[in-house]
């Protein structure tokens, strides 16, 4: 049986291959950096539209209320 550290290092390995690529084979890493880039993107916009409601008054009066009736 082999040795637990030669387990571990087999296992990384592995995990390393599917990763980063090996053997003609891209790897997940570049998928994984497109979905993120897809997650900033929706991010980005629902903090401008939230800027937005805030500024125009929307969201603003709700949290003003809020604020009074908590320091009430």
């Amino acid at each position: 049986m082999p040795d637990i550290s030669e387990q571990i290092l087999s296992e990384v390995k592995k995990l390393s291959a599917k990763l980063y690529g090996e053997n003609g084979f891209e790897g997940d890493i570049p998928e994984i950096k497109k979905s993120m880039r897809n997650h900033q993107k929706r991010i980005a916009r629902i903090e401008l539209i939230i800027a937005a409601l805030v500024g125009s008054g929307v969201l603003g009066g709700g949290i003003v209320s809020i604020g009074k009736l908590l320091g009430s």
